[in-house]
């Protein structure tokens, strides 16, 4: 039996992730709102895309379809400059963000929201509160892309196989924290090898990594989230369980919540924290640096100092 999927935002991103769902040819029914913009030519082609594989459909729908999705698929709801800041893009997004939340809710919506979103540490937030879901029930793609980015370039890099590396990227996806202190090859610790002399790993190709992995941070990510997108599928439709770092709501101070990238267990049930994130005293600061400036937007948004 087919899973139903409603993908949300503006029509070119709407067409590259329905283009991305088509390519892995999972068991799913695509739906597609009437109102997000794809032109006539645009739907039929996705249509006879879909025509072509043997378990997937795409079809154009209206809200009433929010009653039976498995999963509601955000992404960005306007196509805007990368350079834009948080509080500019919230500014911007909200109001629609809002009401497509409340649409779906006013229509039985009682799945999953999965957000492919530019901040989207911001959206994770504003999804559960405007929704009232659970918590478990929303998550955004936050830094698992850059994760899995770092543990393809330490495997090639060290010439191990796929599965022999774990390493975390955390935070959010404009300011990723690479956790050197929680990265392994093996049962090795990733620093312990920098201090081997005979291995071909120094400092020096460890920041070089690092520094790979920030660069991505300041382009456009949607190509390194489509790629992503048949294991978080995998994960959340199909009961192939996930570890690894994406973005979720963690308590913060005085009763407040913050939402940023650590490492969760993503499933059918969603998501779940399996252990406490166990940092160094300086990966923690800049953590904790990244989540101060990430409560502040939220807090100006929700005392109205942006005007949204």
């Amino acid at each position: 039996m087919n899973k139903n999927i409603i993908i949300c935002g503006s029509a070119e991103r709407v067409y590259a992730a329905t283009l991305a769902c088509l390519l892995v040819d999972f068991p799913l029914t695509i739906n597609l709102l009437a109102d997000d913009g794809l032109s006539v030519d645009q739907l039929q082609e996705l249509v006879n895309a879909a025509d072509l594989q043997n378990h997937i459909v795409v079809q154009e729908v209206n809200t009433a379809a929010f009653k039976t999705a498995d999963l509601l698929l955000i992404t960005d709801l306007q196509t805007i400059s990368s350079e834009i800041s948080a509080s500019d893009y919230a500014t911007a997004i909200l109001p629609d963000f809002r009401k497509l939340i409340a649409s779906a809710m006013a229509n039985g919506f009682a799945g999953k929201i999965c957000l492919l979103q530019k901040y989207d540490e911001l959206f994770t937030y504003f999804a559960w509160r405007f929704s009232g879901l659970p918590q478990s029930d929303i998550v955004g793609f936050g830094t698992f892309p850059a994760t899995l980015l770092l543990e393809r370039l330490l495997q090639k890099q060290l010439r191990v196989g796929r599965h022999d590396v774990r390493a975390y990227v955390v935070g959010t996806t404009q300011q990723p924290i690479v956790a050197w202190s929680r990265a392994y090859i093996g049962v090795a610790p990733v620093l312990t090898l920098v201090a081997n002399e005979t291995t071909d790993f120094d400092a020096d190709k460890m920041m070089q990594l690092e520094q790979r992995v920030q660069k991505e941070s300041s382009v456009e990510q949607f190509a390194l989230q489509a790629i992503c997108l048949q294991t978080v599928l995998q994960a959340l439709l199909f009961e192939a369980g996930l570890l690894s770092t994406f973005t979720t709501l963690h308590p913060y101070h005085d009763d407040q919540f913050v939402a940023y990238s650590a490492p969760v267990y993503l499933s059918g049930s969603g998501t779940r924290q399996v252990t406490e994130l166990s940092l160094t005293k300086e990966e923690q600061a800049e953590l904790a640096a990244t989540l101060a400036v990430t409560r502040d937007v939220l807090t100006q948004i929700e005392q109205g100092g942006l005007g949204v």
